[in-house]
């Protein structure tokens, strides 16, 4: 793979071989357990583009030599859609970070920070509509290329739904999709194209005041009204989080309200609102989610024995569970489980990544993906294609 190396050298500013870097991007913040580590391939280089012609450039390359690439931002995804399975080349976005903001929408680069963006508009009087719980470190497109609900989802929804149109790349050039198209690229973690930009949706920076209160998860449901953020943490989670022992709900609004609860408990777990991943501390844990509907949420989760936060969208409500570690097969069969769950009660899990292909919820893109990368070079054996991971854990779903 010399040639490779070198013509992209030729083309490309930062191209990095060193054996611990190739190390380092083969696996992003899914756990994966020593004997599986055979099935995880180290890239034979990582790139980090600057501008959309050296992205182009590392395509050409790519099919030229035949050898897949993979998209990467700052890897917080738990799915493994940056895991490399394959030997290829790893495209890290995190130089390209520029944001421009025109009127109420922001056109923000791949590998900008949600975090950062956040900070920017609120200089200028704006806010991000939707962010992820991992803002501080996620990238803009890591997470529309994940797909999914973060804060801010129960007034405006999940990500898909404050884009006004992307930028994207493939073997062809790149192209601006809008509409029904953007249903090609949010949530294949980059198995159709390579995002560059976006065109994000912004509201008013008005401030944000949030009450507690201390509740069972059923009646919760009925308090949402006018919220612009809703989340529950049960008793478990929420001691894990250094709070009482107690249910809680966060109600969060775009200005003041009369909602009755706690003010100060509600300013300290809004502020609180990024630091879920830090909940398991003081022991390793694995994370599982799911996505189910309101009418069988509260049958869903009176079945949920672990610490578990419920998020409330417009459409559903998404649980994020945490299953300490005391044998990492005993785990990932209990979040294997929490999906099983979900499914009887009418949900699915919340993304596909490398672990849940074989689900079919991307199945609406394969003629998509064969037409725009024919030789499957995309990140391949994510969202469509499925893998050695996702058919081990097909064959656990049986034994369940």
């Amino acid at each position: 793979m010399d040639s490779l190396v070198l013509e992209l050298s030729h083309s490309i500013k930062r191209v990095d071989v060193h054996p611990l870097q190739r190390a380092l991007y083969s696996q992003d913040l899914l756990k994966i357990p020593k004997f599986l580590e055979r099935f995880v391939k180290h890239p034979i280089c990582v790139v980090q583009p600057e501008s959309d012609e050296e992205v182009k450039a590392v395509l050409k390359i790519s099919r030229k030599y035949k050898i897949p690439v993979v998209p990467r931002g700052a890897a917080t995804s738990g799915y493994g859609g940056a895991v490399t399975i394959k030997p290829c080349i790893v495209v890290d976005f995190t130089r390209m970070s520029k944001i421009e903001v025109t009127g109420k929408n922001a056109v923000v680069e791949s590998g900008a920070v949600w975090l950062e963006v956040e900070k920017e508009l609120n200089r200028q009087g704006l806010a991000l509509r939707v962010y992820p719980s991992s803002a501080p470190a996620g990238t803009v497109g890591g997470w529309i290329a994940q797909g999914g609900y973060g804060i801010g989802s129960l007034k405006y929804g999940g990500v898909g739904e404050n884009i006004e149109w992307l930028e994207v790349v493939d073997f062809d050039g790149i192209k601006k999709v809008e509409g029904d198209e953007l249903r090609n690229y949010v949530g294949l973690f980059g198995t159709t194209g390579l995002i560059l930009r976006s065109c994000i949706k912004l509201r008013d920076n008005v401030r944000i005041e949030s009450v507690a209160i201390k509740t069972k998860f059923a009646k919760s449901i009925d308090l949402l009204d006018g919220a612009y953020h809703g989340a529950f943490v049960n008793h478990k989670l929420a001691k894990m989080l250094g709070f009482d022992e107690a249910d809680l709900l966060l109600l969060s609004y775009e200005g003041e309200s009369e909602k009755e609860g706690d003010k100060e408990l509600g300013g300290k777990v809004w502020d609180n609102r990024f630091n879920l991943f830090k909940a398991g501390r003081e022991g390793e844990v694995i994370f599982t989610e799911a996505i189910l509907p309101y009418e069988t949420a509260s049958d869903f989760f009176s079945r949920i024995k672990i610490p578990v936060e419920a998020v409330f969208t417009k459409d559903n409500v998404v649980f994020l569970g945490l299953i300490p570690v005391d044998s990492y097969y005993r785990a990932a069969m209990k979040a294997i489980k929490f999906i099983k769950i979900a499914e009887k009660f009418g949900g699915r899990t919340y993304a596909t990544g490398m672990l849940f292909p074989h689900k079919g919820l991307a199945e609406f893109a394969k003629d998509y993906k064969k037409a725009v990368d024919p030789d499957s070079l995309l990140n391949p054996g994510k969202a469509i294609e499925g893998n050695s991971f996702s058919r081990m854990i097909k064959l656990a779903e049986m034994v369940l």
